[in-house]
């Protein structure tokens, strides 16, 4: 395992790299969801990293077990010399999920890249927008388009409720569709709870009743406020997908 960086390679030089952030319970979790995200992505940005997917599987486990990782966040993070695992606390307690998050809308408006649909390691937007976020009290930042279309929070992906109805920005927009909203998108057809993927503008946010976000290692959140609008603080169709996760 690498656990330094040369000045020559293009992660130092160009922020070019990959990384993936999976939990650590007792299990390690959706691992081969993560994994099959990362190899998309090397495929797809043809980048020049050598290690095939067992190694990498395999390495994983390995640290996770000889370290006796358990309730952590561990962090891959692979380039063109070498990789990187890495591990640090999980930052979400029963604190958080009872009280929820509050988003604001980051000031950064998004065009399209590719990009935006990798895990890369060039993060500078998401920290910024998170940073803003805090400054002014809130938990996280929403990014928009240059067309006032929703796509996702720095952190975690963005799902709204309206009657008996979830609405999520549609996966081909150019943002990280992120493990946790692909098992979102599973546990709704096995409970067939109706969910519509589409563009959705921001001045639409103020219809909904319910918003919640999720990421791998926060699991499902939900948000009790954007920018001044607030939300219900309950919804029995988030109870349901509560009792699967």
């Amino acid at each position: 395992m690498k656990s330094d960086v040369s000045f020559d390679s293009s992660l130092s030089k160009f922020g070019i790299g990959l990384f993936e952030t999976i939990r650590v319970d007792k299990n390690i979790l959706d691992l081969n969801l993560h994994i099959d995200r990362l190899y998309n992505s090397i495929s797809e940005l043809n980048l020049d990293i050598s290690y095939d997917r067992k190694f990498i599987e395999d390495k994983i486990v390995e640290y996770v077990y000889k370290n006796k990782i358990c309730n952590k966040a561990l962090r891959l993070t692979v380039f063109d010399e070498g990789y990187n695992i890495s591990v640090r606390n999980i930052p979400y307690d029963e604190k958080s999920y009872k009280s929820g998050f509050k988003l604001n809308i980051s000031p950064i408006k998004r065009g399209y890249s590719i990009l935006y649909r990798h895990k890369t390691t060039n993060y500078f937007e998401n920290i910024y927008t998170k940073n803003y976020a805090s400054k002014q009290g809130f938990n996280d930042g929403i990014f928009i388009d240059i067309n006032g279309v929703v796509l996702e929070c720095s952190m975690s992906n963005i799902f709204f409720i309206k009657n008996n109805t979830i609405f999520t920005p549609h996966q081909e927009l150019p943002i990280l569709n992120g493990t946790m909203k692909k098992r979102i998108l599973d546990i709704c057809g096995e409970l067939n709870i109706k969910l519509i993927q589409k563009k959705i503008q921001i001045f639409e946010i103020k219809d909904f009743d319910f918003v919640f976000v999720t990421n791998s290692l926060m699991r499902v959140m939900k948000v009790t406020q954007i920018e001044t609008k607030k939300y219900d603080d309950s919804n029995e169709i988030f109870d349901k997908i509560l009792t699967c996760i």
